[in-house]
């Protein structure tokens, strides 16, 4: 009897924990549900199928739980429930639409959408624990709640890592000692069910709510005291040292700081901020003490000339190499490190909250509108190019591979390796499409070789009677799948790699025939035969056009379809290099 009342307590507390998070959270609980039948469904299909459709799903279903709870926060604080239902259903309507723009405009490069769409997933998580706290006088109950929020996600997630590690374990057991035949899928099933609707409604349970939420009072611990004043300050001096001194020294020597001092300075001012809000509970405290009031209020004001160091290092960089993405968003966070550190020492550090929330401001500002750092990067760099193919090229653009290696001939090494960098940094960014206006489909093919070749030949060796063959197929030219073959891995197998490159012995180019090894490509055991003298007729082609080449493997499971390739002996006697591009077909 006393069995059966606890079976129906355990019962009964599951039942009402899970309805108080259908109460508080009803449509993060729908988006979990969803997000894990999407989870199951696809990996019962091994997760194939519309690529865009499953990117777009993915990006919705994770997405919208996050952005759902914070909606269910911050309507919290909102007496009125049209306002509440009005907010919900202005919000998910423009997040549906986001869905369907991202789906149409898919693409694998990180360009402008990429980079805005990681800003807003940015600021819709850091809204989660600052949104419902704007009338507060200071920042203690915020603080106090994204500690509590962030322990229970910890926990939350050791909890469905663990349910999932001991029950993988049982079913690994049972293929052990009964020799079932289990699939792999039954485990990822079993990962899927404890991390995410377990986990997560978990975690919905024990975010603070009520009078919890919005605890007034500092809450210090004295091991995070104690990790700050004794590892975190100490670290920071350390970095202050180093930096005053390199400071001190390129001052006497009236020269430039190096690139790396930029990285040092985000190190120091990561730090820097980390302290800021690990000890602002315990400036509140009535026993607070004046040195944590003067790390808060001077700290900053001694960081501030370090700055400089920074903004020398970036302008450098910049005028040496030109603008990229990176460098912008660097230049920005230099900018707003100043905003931090002269805001903390006006303010004395009494609010800190403003500081993520100008971060993902100013992330945001930069990356969603028109006119961003992306779109500036583009125009900027074509322009560039355009600009030096107008001055210096005899043909018009876009340019044949033969055009533009005569154009490239005709320039410095230097202006010509940076036109190519830039050129190559468009592609792997932006995509193929970015520099058609430019560069015709079989220059495009070659640009990963013509870098390769030149950071790999010495001008002796180049100058020297040494082997290069490369060729391409067309631009959208079908692949014929070869008689019995069923399906096919790409060679490379993501696109953020342009071609698959292979050192191989030299002696293999005296015997005729090149073994490469797919195995670290694409994980199946696959070697293919590739012969030197089929590869230099190729190579004979008008422009550099080739047909797409089958090669056969070790194995009659495998055969190799290739599409390009380019192969040169280098200044070194015993190796040769290989980059190729193409399909390993399995049966």
């Amino acid at each position: 009897m006393a069995k059966s009342n606890f079976i129906q307590r355990s019962l009964h507390t599951a039942t009402e924990a899970f309805r108080q998070c259908l109460k508080r959270f009803p449509i993060t609980v729908g988006f979990i549900f969803a997000l894990t039948v999407f989870l199951l469904r696809m990996t019962a299909l091994g997760w194939h199928g519309d690529e865009r459709l499953i990117w777009t799903l993915s990006y919705y279903l994770s997405v919208g739980t996050l952005l759902s709870i914070t909606l269910h926060l911050w309507c919290e604080e909102v007496k009125r429930l049209p306002w509440k239902i009005g907010i919900h259903l202005l919000v998910h309507a423009l997040f549906i639409i986001d869905a369907w723009y991202l789906y149409n405009n898919f693409t694998l490069e990180f360009s402008e959408i990429g980079v805005a769409h990681t800003a807003g997933i940015l600021a819709v998580g850091l809204s989660v624990f600052f949104l419902s706290f704007g009338r507060e006088k200071n920042d203690i109950p915020s603080w106090n709640f994204a500690v509590q929020t962030i322990s229970a996600y910890v926990v939350a997630t050791a909890v469905g890592i663990i349910m999932s590690g001991g029950i993988c374990l049982l079913i690994f057991s049972l293929e052990k000692l009964f020799d079932a035949d289990i699939s792999m899928k039954c485990y990822a099933y079993v990962l899927i069910l404890c991390c995410v609707p377990l986990a997560l409604l978990l975690f919905l349970g024990l975010i603070p709510q009520g009078s919890e939420k919005h605890n007034p009072r500092p809450q210090v611990s004295d091991f995070l005291t104690g990790i700050l004043h004794y590892l975190f300050l100490p670290l920071t001096a350390g970095y202050l040292l180093v930096l005053y001194i390199y400071a001190a020294r390129i001052l006497s020597a009236w020269e430039l700081p190096i690139g790396w001092v930029s990285w040092l300075v985000v190190a120091l001012m990561t730090v820097c901020i980390l302290l800021e809000f690990g000890l602002y509970p315990a400036r509140f405290k009535q026993e607070g003490n004046r040195f944590d009031q003067w790390i808060a209020r001077w700290l900053p004001l001694l960081v501030l000339p370090l700055l400089l160091l920074m903004t020398a290092g970036i302008v450098r960089r910049i005028s040496d190499y030109g603008i990229t993405i990176n460098r912008l968003y660097l230049a920005t966070l230099n900018a707003w490190f100043y905003l931090v550190c002269i805001g903390l020492f006006i303010t004395k550090a009494r609010r800190i909250n403003w500081i993520p929330i100008s971060f993902a401001l100013i992330f945001l500002l930069t990356s969603i509108l028109p006119v961003n750092y992306a779109s500036i990067t583009r125009k900027t760099l074509y322009n560039g190019i355009a600009e030096a193919m107008g001055q210096s090229c005899e043909a018009e653009p876009p340019l044949s591979f033969e055009e533009y290696e005569t154009w490239l001939s005709t320039l410095p090494a230097e202006e010509s390796d940076q036109l190519n960098d830039h050129l190559l940094y468009l592609q792997n960014w932006f995509g193929a499409k970015s520099i058609s206006g430019l560069l015709k489909d079989d220059a495009i093919s070659h640009l990963y070789s013509h870098k390769y070749a030149a950071d790999t030949l010495t001008e002796d060796s180049a100058k020297a009677d040494l082997i290069q063959y490369s060729a391409s197929i067309e631009a959208k030219s079908p692949i014929s799948i070869p008689d019995g073959y069923t399906h096919a891995y790409c060679i490379p197998p993501t696109k953020e790699i342009t071609t698959a490159i292979f050192t191989l012995p030299h002696q293999q180019l005296e015997e005729g025939i090149l073994i490469v090894d797919f195995e670290q490509e694409c994980g199946v055991k696959a070697t293919a035969n590739i012969s030197v003298s089929t590869l230099e007729e190729l190579s004979k082609g008008k422009n550099g056009i080739m047909p797409s080449t089958r090669f056969d493997c070790t194995s009659d499971k495998y055969t190799f379809v290739m599409t390009y390739f380019w192969l040169a002996e280098t200044e070194k006697d015993d190796e040769i290099m290989l980059s190729i591009q193409g399909y390993l077909f399995v049966k």
